[in-house]
């Protein structure tokens, strides 16, 4: 399930960027508004007020008044937090979240980004033409490189403008680490899919996919409710409280998110997986349709993801199930949770795998994830065409080269029952 808009990019722009551009014409109104509040306070204050205040107590007081109302004017300008998603770049305000701009991407004509030596500013700049000479201006970081950024906004089919830059002829997120030689205009055959939207029960039910969600999430989330109830407990009573028992209480509380944190990605994650396989495995012998009995000794519990989601920041797959790889039937056969289908090898256009990265291209610790890559010819001037991720159940820490290894293992099982 899709729970997530897919980000490509994002940063949050240099403090005080807004501020730092605004012209005269700008600035009357908020000088003005402030202008009003110090004259105000300062009547009220040293006229009006018995004479409580002196003249520089009653100045101060006013100048400081007049400070606030120009802070509380720009609260949402400090700062903005821009997000290029798959179909919007979405700039919203960092402080409050005091409004909120999408900009379609249908409805953007053109993208200029400028580096910040052509237009004397400290920071790179992009300036968005909206139609109808509507223009928006937003700043980005030099962290954030501006060829990646360019290649990510070029791949969305966004008109773009940046010296010294030229189009990829590919995307460089992609890269292929190994490979079956198949000749895709020898391919025999098609691929026969079938929907199980209405003709099977999915393989998990609501219910047991909510014991994966407690197996994987619940330890922190009962974590999570013991710090709140903790935080509260030595708010109310923090004066009452030893200091001892407020470093136990407190240290305690961190320890308990700490480690069912890393419950999480290290055990919770896989335990929940293999709950869901034996789950699912048995759900197969209660299909009255089903290719599999679920007590096959050869079934590879495979994760499906369409080309789109490969470098998504939150990963969902399409399918997920059971890939049996027949080398005597010359086939591979699958049933999954929304659709089975069954493909001979001679119908197979593509074989290899791919290393995909997640974020920007130039980053070294940018995740990598790997795919087994299948493609065949599904009708006519048609291509069928998945990544799979063998589905892990060992606990541990999932490096990339762990995931490289899982995708070498399915690819090592293709590629001899292929070439066989």
């Amino acid at each position: 399930m899709a729970l997530f808009s897919s980000t490509q990019i994002s940063w949050s722009e240099p403090w005080f960027f807004l501020i730092r551009i605004r012209t005269a014409v700008g600035w009357m109104p908020r000088v003005a508004t402030a202008f009003v509040v110090v004259a105000v306070m300062f009547l009220s204050t040293y006229f009006f007020d018995d004479g409580r205040f002196g003249l520089v107590e009653a100045g101060l007081l006013s100048l400081a008044c007049g400070l606030a109302t120009l802070l509380l004017l720009d609260k949402g300008n400090l700062q903005r937090e821009v997000s290029v998603q798959k179909d919007s770049i979405s700039i919203s305000s960092a402080m409050g979240r005091t409004w909120h701009s999408i900009f379609k991407l249908q409805d953007i004509e053109s993208v200029e980004l400028m580096r910040a030596e052509e237009w004397n500013y400290s920071v790179n700049g992009m300036l968005i033409d909206h139609g109808d000479d509507d223009f928006f201006l937003v700043a980005i970081p030099h962290k954030v490189s501006l060829e990646t950024l360019a290649n990510i906004l070029y791949r969305m089919d966004l008109a773009i403008s940046l010296s010294d830059w030229s189009p990829p002829d590919g995307d460089s997120r992609h890269q292929v680490k190994d490979e079956i030689p198949l000749e895709a205009e020898r391919a025999v055959g098609n691929i026969d899919n079938e929907s199980l939207a209405d003709v099977e029960k999915a393989l998990l039910s609501p219910v047991q996919i909510a014991m994966q969600l407690s197996i994987a999430l619940g330890p922190l989330l009962l974590a999570l409710i013991a710090a709140v109830i903790a935080g509260v407990y030595l708010f109310r009573n923090w004066a009452d409280v030893p200091l001892l028992n407020r470093c136990v209480i407190g240290g305690g509380a961190f320890a308990g998110l700490a480690v069912s944190f890393l419950y999480m990605i290290k055990i919770g994650q896989f335990i929940s997986a293999a709950y869901g396989i034996r789950m699912a495995k048995a759900s197969l012998q209660r299909r009255g349709t089903s290719m599999f009995s679920g007590l096959e000794e050869d079934l590879v519990t495979v994760e499906l993801f369409s080309r789109d989601k490969w470098t998504s920041m939150a990963i969902t797959e399409n399918d997920f199930g059971f890939l049996q790889i027949g080398r005597q039937q010359r086939r591979l056969r699958f049933e999954g949770n929304k659709n089975r289908w069954t493909l001979p090898f001679g119908a197979l256009t593509t074989c290899r795998i791919e290393e995909s990265i997640v974020g920007s291209e130039g980053d070294e610790n940018a995740e990598r994830r790997y795919y087994v890559v299948l493609a065949a010819q599904h009708e006519e001037d048609e291509e069928w065409e998945y990544g799979f991720i063998y589905t892990r159940t060992e606990i541990g820490n999932d490096s990339h080269e762990r995931r490289h290894d899982r995708a070498k293992l399915l690819f090592t099982q293709l590629a001899d029952a292929i070439g066989n």
